[in-house]
C-alpha cells in the first residue's frame, strides 16, 4: 500500500512512498513520521500552498465512520459525519488503530479548513503548558543571569522609571517590574510548590513574602510590551532600550532551563530584535501603542510562536491544552475501553471530565467554552456537571485529594497534570471574562497536594545542597550574628512585675482589598495542599491588536487603579543612569529613593536582607467585555487614513501586507514565488472603499521600502488590448507601485480568454518576482464563480471583504466618518432625516456606494454654507453644524425618479 501521490514532491518522490509500516502496520505512526519528513523537505519550503494542502490531505486516514488528519501544531484532528474537525488524540488501542486505512480520495472526503494544515515550525510545538517553577530548583547557571538582569534593572535613576504599583515596594523602578513580568511570562504556568531562587531574587522588591508566592498569573504579552512602549511614548529611546535589554537578559538566562525555554526563546528573539530597532519603533510610536505592539508580535519567529497563541487566540489555546490534558489523563489512568469498542472516545471524555471538575464552581462559563468543543465533548461536559451519579465523576478530586485513577508516583506526570489544568483554568476564565472561582481550581490544588504530600518535590538533603542553598545558609547565619550583636549592645531594661499570661491572639482578619496593579503580580496564598484560588493580576491597558492570527480575543480584566506602566505619553524625557551603577542588588534594595524634601537627616546602615514586605490583595472582578462591533460599523485607522471595515479587520489586513512586504524584501535576489510583493482581492460593490484601502496598502508597503507609496489605477478593459501574452508587460509598467485593477472578475469570467488571463497573472507572480502590488476588485456575488474558474489565482490573492454600503447602518456610519473628516457637525434633528434617507437612498450609474453618501453629505453642506453668516471662517473656526433643513429633499434629488 502506498500513499496516493504522497511524497516530498508532487509526484510522490523525495521522502519515499510511505507504506503501511510502523509497529504492526500502525498507520497513525507512519503518517505522523511521513508528514514530519515531508514538511522538513526542501520541496515543502517552495511549494505553493495548494500543493502542500493536497499532500497533507493525501495522508488522511479513514475508519469506523470518521476521518483522521495529522496537521497543525503536531496534533491529530478527527472529523465525524457532521463534517466538523476537532483536535483529538488518536486511538491508543492497537485494535482501534488497525481499523484506520488511507482515506479514499473523492467527493466523500470532508473538506479540510486551511488552519489545520501544518506550516513546518508548528510541528515542534509540543505541549503548550510549560512547567516553569515546578520541579527541583534551577541550576546556578540559570539563576546567575537573572540576578545579573536585576542588577541591570537597578542601574537607573528610580525617578526616571517611577511607578505607583502596590505590588512592589516604594522606590522600586519599573525596570524591576518589567523583569518580574518577563520571568512570569516565560514560566508559562507560574506555580511554585517549593522555594525557588528565581522568585526569591525578586522578594526584596515585592510586597508579598516568598512563603506566600505560590499561585501566580502569567502577564499578557501586551503588558511586557507596555513597559517598552511607555518609554517610547515619552520620547525616551534610551529608556526603551534599557527596558528591552533587561527583559532580554532575563529571557536569555532562562533559556538554559527546559521548563522556561518555550517562552524564553520567544521573548529573547523579540527583545533582541527590538534592541536593534529602537529608532524605528520610536517613529512607529507616533501611530499609537497598538502599532508598536503589533511590531513586537511580528518579531516572534514562527518556531517560537506557541506562547504567543495564549494571548492572541485563547480559544485555540484552550483546544491545544485540552488535547494535552486528554493525553496526560490517558497516561495516568491507563486504557479505558468504551462500551461501543472505541477507546479513544473514552479517553476524550475522561479529559473532559477532569476539566469539568474545575468548572463545577463556575457552570455559567459553559457557553463561552462550548463553541471550542466538538459536539460529543460538549454533551459530555454538560452531562458530567448535571448528573451527580455520572461514572466520569470518579476522576474528580475528593476532599482536596486526587482520585485513585489519577494518582501516580511519577513526579513528571503529576507536574504536567498540574501545569496543564492550571493553564486550562486561566484560559477558560479569560475566554468567559470571569475571575477564577472563589474556592480555586480543584484539580490543580489536589495535584499540588499530591506532589507535596508524597515528598516528590521535597527539598534536597544536606548532602545535595546547591550553591544557592549554601549562599542562603550563609546569609541567614550572618543575619543571625548581626541580630545577636545588636541585642548585646542594647542596655537591659529594668525588671518588670510579672504579668499573667495573655490569652492567645485571635486569627488575623483577611487583608482588605487594595487597588490592583497593571503589571503581573503574584497572589498571596498559604502552603498546599489547600491553596487559595489563583487570582490573576490585571495587566496594563492593552491596545487592540489587529495583527493577531485569530479573531479578537477578550482581554484579561483591566486595572482600575494606578498603573504600573506610566500612562501614554506623559513620562520623563530622558533616562539617567544611576551614578552608583556598580552597587550590589542588596545595597539598592536597602536604599530606596526618597522624595525631594523628605529625605531623613541620616541614613542607617543598610541591612543584609530587607524586611519581609506586606501581602498583595486580590484585584476586583473583571469588567464584562464589550460586544464585538458589527460588520460595517468598525473604523480602522492607519497612516492618517480612516476606513470603514466590512467583515474583515482592515488594521489586520494592513499589518499582514506590511509583514508580507518585509518578507518579500528579504527574499530579493532569490527566484522564489514568495519574493513577489503582496496582492489582494477586494470583494465589494463599486465604490465601497477600494481606492482608500489602496492608499493605506501603498503607504504600508512604502514603510518597508518595497513600494513608492503611489497608487495607479487601471480598468480590466485596458488589459484586453494586449491580450494574455502582453499582460505581464502591462503589470511590469507599474513595478514599484500599487496597481488597483478594477473589474478583475469580469476579465476572467466574462471574456473568452478568461482562463488565459488568470494563468498569465498567476505566472507573473509565481514564476517570476513581481514588484507590482496588485489589488483586484470583485463583486461579492461572483466570488464563488471566480474561485471555481481560477482557484490558483484566488488562493494567491489575499481576500478582503469590504463593507456593504447598501445597508442603512454602514451608510450612516460612513456619513458620520466623512462628516468628521470635513469638520461638519449634525444636529439631532438632522440625524432624524439622515436615518430616514439612508434606508431610501438609491444611486444611479457610477453615483453609488461611497460616492453616493459623499454626494449626499456635500449637497447638505453646500446648503449649510449658503445659510452660514460667515462662510470665510469655515476651516479655521468651529465646525459647521448642519440642520434638518440642510438635508431635507437631498435624497430625492439624488435618487432616480
Amino acid at each position: 500500500m502506498s500513499w496516493q501521490g504522497a511524497g516530498a514532491g508532487p509526484g510522490g518522490t523525495g521522502s519515499g512512498a510511505a507504506t503501511g509500516g510502523g509497529a504492526a502496520g500502525d498507520l497513525f505512526t507512519a503518517v505522523e513520521a511521513n508528514v514530519r519528513e515531508l514538511v522538513t523537505s526542501a520541496w515543502w519550503q517552495t511549494a505553493p500552498a495548494q500543493q502542500r494542502a493536497e499532500q497533507t490531505v493525501a495522508r488522511m486516514l479513514w475508519g469506523a465512520g470518521e476521518w483522521w488528519l495529522y496537521g497543525a501544531w503536531g496534533r491529530w484532528y478527527r472529523c465525524g459525519l457532521d463534517g466538523s474537525w476537532h483536535p483529538s488524540p488518536p486511538p491508543a488501542d492497537p485494535a482501534d488503530r488497525r481499523v484506520a486505512v488511507p482515506a479514499p480520495r473523492g467527493a466523500a472526503t470532508p473538506p479540510v479548513p486551511p488552519q489545520l494544515f501544518p506550516t513546518g515550525p508548528d510541528l515542534s510545538a509540543g505541549r503548550v503548558s510549560s512547567l516553569g517553577f515546578l520541579g527541583p530548583p534551577p541550576d546556578t547557571s540559570v539563576v546567575a543571569p537573572v540576578q545579573q538582569a536585576i542588577t541591570t534593572a537597578l542601574a537607573v535613576n528610580p525617578a526616571q522609571f517611577a511607578q505607583q504599583d502596590p505590588t512592589f515596594a516604594p522606590g522600586t523602578p519599573s525596570t524591576i517590574a518589567a523583569a518580574w513580568a518577563a520571568l512570569l511570562w516565560c514560566a508559562g504556568s507560574p506555580v511554585a510548590l517549593t522555594e525557588n531562587p528565581l522568585i526569591e531574587s525578586f522578594v526584596p522588591f515585592l510586597t508579598t513574602p516568598a512563603e506566600r508566592l505560590h499561585w501566580m498569573m502569567p502577564p499578557d504579552f501586551s503588558t511586557l510590551a507596555g513597559y517598552y512602549i511607555s518609554r517610547l511614548g515619552a520620547g525616551d529611546a534610551g529608556g526603551a532600550a534599557h527596558i528591552a535589554r533587561v527583559m532580554y537578559e532575563v529571557a536569555a538566562g532562562l533559556q538554559g532551563d527546559p521548563r522556561f525555554r518555550p517562552g524564553a526563546d520567544a521573548l529573547a528573539a523579540v527583545t533582541a530584535a527590538s534592541l536593534r530597532l529602537v529608532p524605528q519603533d520610536l517613529a512607529t510610536a507616533r501611530y499609537g501603542p497598538a502599532a508598536v505592539l503589533q511590531e513586537w508580535r511580528r518579531r516572534c519567529p514562527a518556531e517560537y510562536a506557541t506562547p504567543m497563541v495564549r494571548d492572541a487566540a485563547p480559544g485555540e489555546y484552550l483546544r491545544l491544552a485540552l488535547y494535552d490534558l486528554q493525553q496526560i489523563v490517558a497516561g495516568l489512568t491507563g486504557p479505558r475501553q468504551a462500551p461501543a469498542g472505541r477507546g479513544h472516545d473514552e479517553v476524550r471524555r475522561a479529559g473532559i471530565a477532569v476539566l469539568a471538575a474545575d468548572l463545577q464552581a463556575a457552570p455559567h462559563v459553559l457557553p463561552a467554552l462550548q463553541r471550542w468543543l466538538d459536539p460529543d465533548s460538549a454533551r459530555t461536559l454538560q452531562a458530567v456537571l448535571a448528573d451527580p451519579g455520572s461514572p466520569l465523576r470518579e476522576l474528580w478530586p475528593r476532599d482536596g485529594r486526587l482520585p485513585e485513577p489519577l494518582r501516580s508516583t511519577d513526579a513528571d506526570a503529576l507536574a504536567a497534570l498540574l501545569a496543564t489544568t492550571y493553564t486550562l483554568g486561566l484560559t477558560w476564565c479569560r475566554l468567559a471574562q470571569v475571575s477564577p472561582p472563589a474556592m480555586g481550581f480543584a484539580v490543580p490544588q489536589a495535584t499540588a497536594a499530591e506532589l507535596t504530600g508524597t515528598g516528590l518535590h521535597s527539598p534536597p538533603s544536606t548532602d545535595e545542597l546547591s550553591a544557592w542553598d549554601i549562599i542562603k545558609a550563609a546569609r541567614a547565619h550572618l543575619a543571625s550574628e548581626r541580630e545577636q550583636a545588636a541585642d548585646a549592645a542594647v542596655a537591659p531594661l529594668p525588671p518588670q512585675p510579672e504579668a499573667p499570661a495573655p490569652a492567645p491572639p485571635p486569627p488575623p482578619p483577611p487583608a482588605a482589598p487594595v487597588p490592583p496593579p497593571a503589571p503581573p503580580a503574584a497572589e498571596a496564598a498559604p502552603e498546599p495542599p489547600t491553596p487559595p484560588p489563583p487570582t490573576p493580576p490585571p495587566p496594563a491597558p492593552r491596545a487592540s491588536d489587529a495583527a493577531a492570527d485569530e479573531p479578537a480575543a477578550p482581554a484579561w480584566p483591566q486595572a482600575d487603579a494606578a498603573e504600573a506602566v506610566p500612562a501614554w505619553p506623559g513620562e520623563a524625557e530622558a533616562t539617567q543612569l544611576d551614578p552608583g551603577a556598580g552597587a550590589t542588588q542588596l545595597d539598592r534594595a536597602a536604599a530606596p529613593a526618597w522624595p525631594a524634601g523628605d529625605a531623613p537627616a541620616a541614613q542607617p546602615a543598610p541591612p543584609v536582607l530587607p524586611p519581609p514586605p506586606a501581602p498583595v490583595s486580590e484585584p476586583p472582578p473583571p469588567v464584562p467585555p464589550a460586544a464585538a462591533p458589527e460588520p460595517g460599523t468598525q473604523v480602522a485607522e492607519a497612516y492618517g487614513i480612516r476606513f470603514l471595515c466590512g467583515a474583515d479587520d482592515i488594521e489586520r489586513v494592513v499589518t499582514e501586507v506590511r509583514r508580507r512586504g518585509k518578507w518579500a524584501k528579504g527574499l530579493r535576489g532569490q527566484e522564489v514565488s514568495s519574493a513577489s510583493v503582496p496582492a489582494l482581492l477586494l470583494i465589494g460593490a463599486v465604490s465601497c472603499g477600494q481606492r482608500r484601502l489602496a492608499r493605506m496598502v501603498a503607504r504600508a508597503l512604502a514603510e518597508v521600502e518595497v513600494s513608492s507609496g503611489e497608487v495607479h489605477g487601471m480598468h480590466a478593459e485596458e488589459l484586453r488590448e494586449a491580450g494574455p501574452d502582453g499582460l505581464r508587460g502591462a503589470l511590469d509598467e507599474h513595478a514599484g507601485h500599487v496597481l488597483l485593477l478594477e473589474g478583475l472578475d469580469g476579465l476572467i469570467l466574462d471574456d473568452a480568454q478568461g482562463p488565459a488571463y488568470a494563468a498569465a497573472i498567476y505566472r507573473a507572480r509565481l514564476e517570476g518576482v513581481s514588484d507590482t502590488a496588485l489589488l483586484g476588485t470583485c463583486e461579492p456575488d461572483r466570488v464563488g464563480e471566480l474561485s471555481a474558474a481560477a482557484p490558483e489565482l484566488v488562493a494567491d490573492l489575499r481576500a478582503v471583504r469590504l463593507p456593504d454600503l447598501g445597508a442603512p447602518r454602514p451608510r450612516t456610519r460612513l456619513l458620520g466618518l466623512l462628516a468628521e473628516e470635513r469638520r461638519l457637525r449634525l444636529g439631532q434633528d438632522a440625524w432624524e432625516i439622515v436615518h430616514r434617507d439612508m434606508a431610501a437612498l438609491h444611486g444611479r450609474g457610477r453615483l453609488t456606494g461611497a460616492r453616493l453618501i459623499e454626494a449626499y453629505l456635500d449637497r447638505a453642506a453646500t446648503r449649510g454654507l449658503g445659510r452660514a453668516p460667515a462662510t470665510q471662517a469655515i476651516g479655521s473656526g468651529p465646525a459647521l453644524t448642519l440642520t434638518k433643513a440642510d438635508f431635507d429633499g437631498v435624497a430625492a434629488e439624488l435618487s432616480p425618479r
